[in-house]
């Protein structure tokens, strides 16, 4: 029998987003001495420049646009804003993910068209999101000391465009999720969740087949098993997300493959701190975890191409509340008040 009254307001108490976002960076290696990069090993001082790259909006046409202007630390390095929103106010399709993890991706971008960081980390210049080229941002890295410094420093050299791709990948490494009580639940075997996250994680495994896409141990490249609960298969399904009478706004992977079966398919996310990165799916048309359940409780959008994974489930109020409630039991502990 479901605890129906006790875990409610710990849930609500539970979806609050921190105040101020942990630098992830300075947490792993600690603060860069007076100089910028003294005190770091090589392979520190490149995630550094990367992270030093990462934030700079002067590597943007207007000199408003940094690569954290969609991936915000303050929202786990994710688009606040439904769809991303290029330098020169031009909107894109697409929601920018979280990147809390993106290590572990095998391929990137909703329709995993990369499969490194450093073929994905030019590509906002390529595509003209910041507004200006590859070329003349690398002039502005090149025409600043202190850049120059610290690409000598991290890769015994002067700055090129290859250098700004591996340090930006090398930071975006850094990105690294931090202990949940989901975590802490699943590894040390710890009662730390409440009677009505325990419940919607009984769901998530079981009446709502949550864990058949968001699998908490997915597989790795080499085919073991993820250590760390990742909550996600790493592949690409259709969920009728973005459909219309005439077809798809945004055919998904099958842009990439060419393969019919998969139109409308993107990327299972991780649910890693999923509470907070709204909004959700690939368009941000989702607003908050419950229209993400209600749509999954629905069976999706009917279409021709629908995963067979995706039915109505039929859940009740109360299965509903503690499905979300799990699901923000994920946050990193660091980020709950």
């Amino acid at each position: 029998m479901r605890h129906v009254v006790c875990g409610l307001a710990a849930a609500a108490l539970a979806s609050a987003a921190m105040a101020q976002p942990p630098d992830l960076f300075e947490r792993h290696f600690g603060p860069p001495g007076r100089d910028g990069v003294s005190g770091f090993r090589p392979g520190e001082r490149l995630a550094l420049l990367g992270k030093t790259l990462f934030f700079d909006a002067r590597l943007s046409g207007t000199g408003n646009t940094a690569c954290a202007s969609c991936h915000d630390p303050r929202h786990a390095f994710a688009e606040p804003r439904r769809i991303a929103i290029s330098d020169n106010g031009r909107p894109g399709r697409r929601n920018s993910p979280s990147l809390l993890d993106v290590a572990f991706r095998p391929r990137l971008m909703w329709d995993g068209r990369f499969r490194t960081l450093e073929e994905q980390a030019l590509a906002p210049f390529q595509q003209g999101e910041m507004g200006i080229g590859v070329d003349l941002a690398l002039r502005r890295v090149r025409s600043d000391r202190r850049y120059v410094h610290m690409f000598r420093a991290a890769l015994g050299q002067r700055p090129t465009a290859q250098g700004m791709a591996r340090a930006l990948a090398a930071f975006q490494r850094t990105l690294m999720s931090g202990a949940s009580r989901v975590d802490r639940f699943l590894l040390q075997k710890e009662p730390v969740l409440t009677p009505l996250e325990l419940d919607g994680f009984q769901i998530f495994n079981g009446e709502a087949g949550c864990s058949n896409c968001h699998r908490p141990f997915p597989l790795r490249r080499d085919g073991r098993v993820h250590g760390r609960p990742l909550f996600t298969d790493f592949q690409f399904h259709n969920l009728g997300v973005g459909v219309r009478p005439d077809g798809f706004a945004d055919p998904g992977r099958i842009a990439l493959t060419g393969i019919d079966a998969e139109w409308g398919a993107f990327r299972t996310p991780s649910l890693r701190n999923v509470a907070m990165a709204p909004p959700y799916m690939h368009d941000g048309s989702l607003a908050t975890l419950e229209e993400v359940v209600e749509f999954y409780n629905a069976g999706g959008r009917p279409n021709p191409n629908l995963s067979p994974l995706i039915r109505p489930l039929f859940l009740d109020g109360y299965e509903k509340a503690a499905l979300v409630a799990f699901l923000r039991a994920l946050a990193d502990e660091g980020y709950e008040d």
